[in-house]
């Protein structure tokens, strides 16, 4: 028995060496072409395991709203209590919060390319719903997981090249990548029970996007907790 596990041993031992060895000798990647892949420069998103920033300004939900409007200006318009919308940029932000106050908490935020409305809806229904849409749609692309994204290619292109998991298992129009690792003691939110997940609408046929989608979410059964560093001392502050 014991021979067996000594071979096993040298057997992970020098996959363990080969993964290393192609990591190192992997050709890097070309920097984007951000010009040439049409990525807006003037208001950019880059997005990572770990990150989210805008122009540079790190951001992500549970910040509050006046947190955010330091970063992306005041918002453009309170389409009802607890959405608020930047129209010249197609961001949409949602706080559980109707109170309307700048020290609500943001738990969504969404940046649209494109949002297709059922012909079948009412007139009234119809009006509610785009009075709660950006009356402009967000222009050019951003960076997500090392990849491009935006309106006019195909979710296909994207998946081959960002370094994020997304997974549209079993909702065929929408690619989530849940960020179970992230440290959560540098967020703004400290619950083993919540994590930040990434959302892709794609259209129907897959050569368009649609909208991009972060916010927080609750761990389900199986999902691994969070156990991050120092995390005890926000589990004791909580308690008290």
């Amino acid at each position: 028995m014991g021979s067996i596990d000594n071979i096993l041993g040298k057997v992970d031992a020098l996959m363990a060496k080969t993964d290393s060895f192609l990591e190192e000798h992997l050709p890097e990647e070309p920097p984007i072409d951000y010009e040439k892949e049409g990525v807006n420069r003037e208001h950019l998103f880059v997005f990572t395991d770990t990150t989210m920033t805008y122009n540079g300004k790190p951001f992500m939900p549970r910040m509050t709203i006046g947190e955010q409007c330091e970063i992306f200006g005041h918002y453009e318009r309170l389409a009802e209590p607890g959405i608020f919308i930047w129209d010249s940029l197609g961001i949409i932000m949602v706080s559980h919060d109707e109170s309307g106050k700048d020290s609500v908490p943001v738990s969504r935020i969404m940046i649209n390319w494109n949002i297709e409305l059922d012909d079948f809806l009412s007139e009234e229904n119809l009006k509610w719903l785009k009075n709660r849409c950006p009356r402009q749609y967000f222009t050019g692309k951003m960076i997500v997981g090392g990849a491009v994204l935006g309106k006019g290619m195909h979710i296909d292109n994207f998946l081959k090249k960002t370094n994020l998991k997304f997974n549209n298992n079993p909702f065929p129009l929408l690619y989530y990548c849940h960020l179970h690792d992230w440290d959560y003691t540098k967020a703004p939110i400290h619950s083993r029970e919540k994590y930040y997940t990434y959302r892709i609408r794609k259209s129907e046929d897959g050569n368009d996007i649609e909208n991009f989608d972060i916010a927080i979410n609750s761990r389900g059964f199986g999902d691994p907790p969070y156990e991050g560093p120092e995390y005890e001392k926000y589990i004791n502050v909580e308690n008290e």
